[in-house]
């Protein structure tokens, strides 16, 4: 397709010009970090040429160039340069550290999962964010200030999975495992973030009254992410049965609950652009009542994109949508793309998008009572696109994870919707309306049951290096299927 034939449609237009940024933003760790100052240089200077040349197809190239090398100046940028002391060149020797609570405290069995902010070790500043492994007591909350002895280590892979590079996309350097003599300085006053996340964990308390484990912490964990309190039993049926992902707070599953309250909800009378703004304000509820934790915030775009791309209604403009997504997280944060949770979340979205409608024909024969079939539709594209991804970071194939999650995957929403509307019941009338939580707790029931009867089954390990070159080959059935559909046509 020739340049000029690009620039007569806007819609191309914007998606080159998008896909080029992501490009430049992928191909950032390849860079020298110190060509930051070039790269802004040759940002500023192409894009004056942009504005002083004539000709629309130069002017569209100099444009194309500036975003190029924005993009690369942006991902050089973000690095802590080397002159600056940050906490992963902290000594190894038992020190003294402090630093202020930046995010939600993960509770588990045996310890706090805390992460640290303007960090200072033996009282001298350091970039960079630190996470600690604590004891869980004393209980530590949001924006509390912690001052403790500690020896700081750098992160490291382990079992094929780059550790390291996934905590560096949260900006956390490096990692204290055993702190000690832990001195808690609580916050004078608590901030919005600090509220929602007692909001939060007021919810989830409110669940274990009224719930038996595990159910209580499935759920919540369907809702707002996290497995810590399930037994080690459990957790290894999950891994078993290659369904872990789904205790995890990520577009994965609120997409797969936004398509199929929207498909259902546009089934009734409330109509089209009231059930596209209900399910939209469900989404934001949602997000705020999880907490608005970087990755629930992740979660709800990939919700308002499966909204928005039903919004416009126009298959053309979806590539488009999801590049504008990519590229504002990535401008936020251009070390997201290391976060496998991201990649996970962008590529089931992406798939539930561009699937669902067609595997949803070839699946006439089930029922779309209550939007069954889409879900079910939804599942399926969701695990074909993410396989790759699974097979690349975590080096295994479990021979049963494609049936349990076609058979897992479309009840998530529903279990979801019915914790949601349950737990609303339950906070506004009180213990009286415990009933209405019954059916979140009978589908959670169903599905911990498959969970657990196919996690008994044996599953294959592969070398990390073969699963990925099976996640390169599984690719490339992909490119193969998608170009003999375009010239078959």
């Amino acid at each position: 397709m020739r340049l000029r034939e690009i620039l007569q449609s806007p819609s191309k237009t914007l998606a080159i010009s998008l896909a080029v940024f992501c490009f430049g933003i992928v191909l950032g760790p390849l860079v020298p970090p110190v060509a930051w100052e070039m790269f802004l240089t040759i940002t500023v200077i192409t894009m004056a040429l942009a504005f002083f040349l004539r000709n629309k197809e130069q002017r569209f190239t100099s444009a194309l160039i500036a975003i190029f090398f924005f993009a690369l100046f942006r991902f050089t940028s973000a690095i802590t340069p080397s002159i600056i002391p940050s906490v992963a060149d902290a000594s190894s020797s038992q020190t003294r550290v402090s630093g202020i609570v930046s995010s939600e405290v993960e509770r588990r069995v045996s310890s706090q999962r805390i992460v640290l902010d303007d960090v200072f070790v033996a009282d001298e500043p350091r970039a960079g964010k630190l996470l600690v492994w604590a004891p869980l007591y004393p209980e530590v909350l949001f924006g509390d200030a912690l001052v403790f002895n500690c020896r700081v280590e750098k992160p490291e892979p382990f079992e094929g999975f780059a550790y390291d590079k996934h905590l560096a996309s949260q900006g956390i350097l490096a990692v204290c495992p055993r702190p000690e003599y832990i001195d808690v300085h609580s916050a004078e006053s608590v901030s919005f973030l600090g509220s929602l996340l007692l909001l939060k964990t007021a919810a989830v308390h409110r669940l274990q009254m009224i719930l038996p484990e595990p159910h209580a912490s499935f759920l919540s964990g369907l809702l707002f992410g996290g497995s810590s309190s399930l037994s080690n039993d459990m957790k290894d049926d999950f891994a078993a049965t290659g369904t872990s992902h789904i205790l995890a707070a990520s577009g994965f599953n609120v997409s797969l609950f936004s398509l199929t309250f929207l498909s259902w909800i546009l089934t009734t009378r409330i109509g089209r652009k009231r059930g596209l703004i209900l399910t939209t304000m469900l989404i934001v509820g949602y997000v705020l009542m999880a907490g608005a934790t970087p990755a629930v915030v992740r979660a709800g775009i990939m919700g308002v994109v499966v909204v928005l791309s039903k919004w416009i209604s126009r298959k053309a403009f979806i590539p488009n949508v999801l590049l504008l997504t990519a590229s504002v997280m990535f401008l936020l944060n251009p070390f997201v793309l290391s976060d496998v949770g991201f990649q996970l979340s962008f590529v089931a979205t992406a798939g539930i998008l561009a699937l669902t409608d067609r595997v949803s024909k070839h699946l006439a024969f089930i029922p779309n009572t209550f939007a069954f079939r889409t879900s079910f539709a939804a599942s399926l594209s969701a695990i074909i696109v993410t396989l790759p991804i699974l097979l690349w970071h975590f080096g295994s194939v479990s021979l049963v994870a494609p049936f349990v999650n076609l058979l897992v995957l479309p009840l998530v929403p529903y279990a979801m919707w019915l914790t949601l509307i349950g737990l609303g019941v339950v906070i506004t009338f009180g213990a009286i309306a415990q009933i209405s939580i019954l059916p979140a707790w009978a589908l959670s029931w169903l599905m911990l049951w498959l969970i657990s009867i196919f996690g008994a089954i044996p599953f294959a390990f592969v070398e990390p290096a073969h699963a990925q070159i099976l996640a390169v080959l599984t690719v490339g059935v992909f490119v193969a299927f998608l170009i003999h559909r375009r010239y078959a046509r």
